[in-house]
């Protein structure tokens, strides 16, 4: 599968909403629905790989397909836990050490989601949890693939359409919203949706619309987001059972379209940047906020959070990710 600068894009305006959530920016309460974006196009691009894959060899390489993943995730991750053990002692001391040493495990085995579900809640690093979604799906999407890839090819679309339905319908019916609403948001079984709807636009690998088609599509995407992003209902319920999907069509709009301006130069470094910045931005920005920093000093918070998440974000990729991605090609 080629670069496509654009899909790198896409993962800035994921990253750049998420980051300015967490800052608190005024209206924007529904900022949180950027890892839905994040979610439907991970789906997507693996899908694709495992796809061509199959269509090549007629097999899928689980093992090898799981250890990419892992090359992948880790080592940034790893990076920003080691650091943020190293911290916490003095910038959240509030907080018994030995909680955030659980924490950093629970991260690390990508496991976090479940662990606060069934345990004692996360402390700092509540940004974690989505790695830990995409992992899990990781698991279990190549095995699943291998059945659906079997299947001609519309009885095979047809079964992604009807697992992005039935993930959508369970979400909307499990009566777990109305009670603990973080661990029914950071479970799984609750939040695969965009990561099935990914999966089923990877599958069907809809060819490139045509520039004009294209730019329509992308700013369908754009207000749907903005929509999504600045209309969230006090109501739960309203949320769980309309406000992801809105998102996650946002979002299916943008892969499909991929319009050539979001593969700009500072777009395309933003989204190569994204990961390390999903990673680091928060820990941070709920440091300046255990020195004294209130909610009404959101600019400052998201020019220092926001920079300070971008150098550490800049420096894992060249020193972290991008050693490694330099030693696996040698």
């Amino acid at each position: 599968m080629p670069y496509t600068a654009s899909l790198d894009g896409i993962r800035a305006i994921a990253a750049l909403v998420i980051v300015a959530y967490h800052a608190r920016i005024p209206g924007l309460p529904g900022g949180f629905f950027g890892v839905d974006v994040f979610f439907v196009l991970s789906g997507y691009l693996v899908t694709r790989l495992l796809a061509e894959e199959y269509a090549q060899s007629g097999t899928i390489r689980y093992r090898a397909f799981m250890q990419r993943r892992i090359r992948r995730l880790s080592p940034a991750l790893l990076t920003m836990l080691a650091a943020y053990l190293l911290a916490a002692p003095w910038l959240f001391a509030e907080v018994p050490f030995a909680r955030h040493v659980r924490d950093a495990w629970w991260s690390a085995l990508y496991l976090l989601n479940y662990a606060s579900v069934f345990g004692e809640p996360v402390a700092i690093l509540g940004n974690v949890w989505s790695l830990a979604v995409e992992m899990q799906f990781y698991l279990l999407w190549p095995l699943v693939l291998l059945i659906v890839l079997k299947m001609p090819r519309p009885a095979a679309l047809a079964a992604l359409a009807a697992l992005y339905l039935l993930a959508t319908a369970w979400r909307a019916a499990s009566p777990e919203h109305l009670g603990d609403v973080w661990a029914f948001y950071i479970r799984t079984d609750t939040h695969c949706s965009g990561l099935l709807l990914g999966s089923f636009i990877g599958l069907l690998n809809p060819p490139a619309p045509a520039r004009r088609t294209a730019a329509c599509m992308a700013m369908a995407g754009i207000v749907i987001l903005a929509f999504a992003l600045t209309f969230y209902s006090t109501k739960w319920i309203v949320t769980v059972q309309y406000g992801f999907t809105v998102a996650e069509a946002a979002a299916a709009l943008l892969v499909v379209a991929c319009p050539s301006w979001l593969g700009g130069a500072v777009f395309a470094w933003l989204g190569r940047m994204s990961y390390g910045l999903y990673l680091w931005h928060y820990p941070i920005m709920r440091a300046l906020r255990e020195q004294g920093w209130e909610n009404h000093d959101w600019p400052a918070i998201l020019a220092v959070g926001g920079t300070l998440g971008l150098l550490c974000a800049a420096a894992s990729h060249h020193w972290v990710e991008g050693r490694f991605y330099r030693r696996r090609a040698g």
